[in-house]
């Protein structure tokens, strides 16, 4: 049975998508704890040709992970169900394709470099991880990445934000690593410091 914070979660996004804008920022987070995303982007486009297409899902506003990838001069397909935030996104962020969009339902069609689920994948319940992952896997490229964060251990947990309660969700860690190496994935970072990251291989050619 889906909790009820859960539920509230696109709504939440979508009630205090302006709140949110100005929480998040426009700059990424560097050497704050464990969330340095500047490195952790770093590693995920590394030795990407300019022009490497991304989809970046539950991507918010846009900023600042879909704002810098394109700034990088890559290609971004940014998939979120607030109204909103993908408004602002398309008003802010012009050179980005961005879609309205629930990730349990559908994910945008085709091949990525990249597959990012930045502090997104983790509002879902347990039981739609299951499902969402191995679409999103899907979506890789040969020699392509996914990377996602996600909690140490399988269950729930309510936070708080704005007043209201703030739902986040994990797999166990052998769990994931199970859905990804069954998608055809490697994985190269197994949940240290929250962030999973999976490649897929290069086909050998025949």
């Amino acid at each position: 049975m889906s909790h009820p914070a859960a539920d509230r979660i696109i709504g939440l996004y979508q009630d205090k998508a302006a709140d949110w804008i100005r929480d998040r920022g426009a700059a990424l987070r560097q050497h704050e704890g464990d969330w340095d995303e500047v490195a952790w982007l770093d590693r995920f486009t590394a030795g990407w040709p300019p022009g490497a297409r991304v989809l970046d899902v539950g991507c918010g506003s846009g900023w600042p992970m879909g704002g810098a990838l394109l700034a990088r001069g890559f290609k971004v397909v940014g998939l979120d169900a607030s109204p909103a935030l993908i408004t602002h996104a398309r008003e802010t962020l012009p050179s980005g394709d961005w879609r309205l969009g629930d990730m349990r339902q559908a994910v945008p069609e085709g091949r990525f470099h990249g597959v990012l689920a930045w502090h997104s994948l983790f509002h879902l319940t347990p039981e739609a991880q299951t499902h969402v992952l191995p679409a999103l896997a899907a979506r890789v490229a040969e020699d392509g990445r996914l990377m996602f964060t996600a909690g140490p251990a399988h269950g729930e947990a309510i936070g708080e934000w704005r007043g209201e309660p703030l739902y986040h969700g994990s797999l166990a860690p052998e769990a994931y690593r199970v859905l990804l190496t069954e998608a055809g994935l490697t994985v190269a970072n197994a949940g240290d410091q929250g962030v999973w990251l999976a490649r897929r291989a290069i086909l050998s050619a025949k």
